[in-house]
């Protein structure tokens, strides 16, 4: 259910901020939007795909985090779901640099297409979009989405990764110089 309030008490931010509901919480230009906890299968899809692009990430130079604040400034700032960014761009709040991909996994109702050029404005190379039940991949970059190779996986941009729905559709796979793996939900 969406909601609007259009004066929010100061009270209720700082008890959101007690029981760590604002951990997802995003400023869009000034306005501050709730994010709803994302579902079990959302979440370990997220941390499953982190764990695989973790090491050769590192390899490249970069930094993963899950929902890890990204800032044009204090009050415009969105939390992707996954964030590849060279380690130059942290700093204690965030990625307040240029990241190299963002990825947002699908859950319903949600804004992650809304995100898109806000993210590729802070210079992202990609944004991948993932859906959690189907497993199709969609990478948007700069001057459009990137094309699927011959397989139906596509490469992220920047990262070297190829990504996809299993043939029989029951996993994601994520190719990296580490092999193939696959991620069941």
């Amino acid at each position: 259910m969406r909601a609007v309030i259009l004066e929010i008490d100061e009270e209720m931010l700082a008890e959101r901020a007690r029981l760590g509901l604002d951990r997802r919480d995003e400023m869009w230009e000034g306005v501050l939007h709730m994010v709803p906890q994302p579902s079990g299968r959302h979440q370990v899809l997220a941390t499953a795909l982190a764990r695989y692009l973790f090491d050769h990430a590192a390899r490249r130079g970069y930094e993963v985090a899950c929902e890890i604040g990204t800032y044009a400034h204090d009050q415009d700032y969105r939390v992707p779901d996954l964030a590849v960014f060279p380690k130059a761009s942290r700093v204690r709040r965030g990625v307040d640099g240029p990241p190299l991909v963002l990825f947002e996994i699908l859950s319903p109702g949600d804004e992650s297409y809304d995100k898109i050029p806000w993210y590729l404005a802070r210079g992202a190379e990609a944004v991948v979009i993932v859906h959690p039940e189907t497993f199709a991949v969609q990478v948007f970059i700069a001057d459009g989405t990137a094309p699927e190779d011959d397989d139906e996986l596509v490469t992220v941009p920047g990262l070297d990764v190829r990504l996809g729905p299993a043939p029989d559709g029951s996993a994601l796979l994520v190719v990296t110089d580490d092999g193939v793996h696959r991620i069941e939900l």
